[in-house]
């Protein structure tokens, strides 16, 4: 399964420039996601992970993605 869609009980303040990519952290940790695809070079990709889930560019999702195929 690529992708299911959850709701976060809770959604913690991480990224204080931006809390719209909070909502996606506490996504991708409601559903142990394998990473975080992003393009926020601003916010989310300075992490580099959260929770243990890896935040990477769409290049490198792809890359990792196709490698297991």
């Amino acid at each position: 399964m690529l992708a299911i869609l959850v709701t976060p009980i809770s959604v913690p303040r991480v990224v204080p420039t931006d809390p719209d990519d909070d909502e996606v952290l506490a996504a991708a940790l409601a559903g142990a996601a394998g990473l975080i695809a992003s393009g926020g070079r601003r916010d989310l990709l300075p992490l580099d992970s959260n929770e243990g889930i890896p935040i990477v560019t769409a290049r490198d999702a792809w890359q990792r993605i196709a490698s297991k195929a």
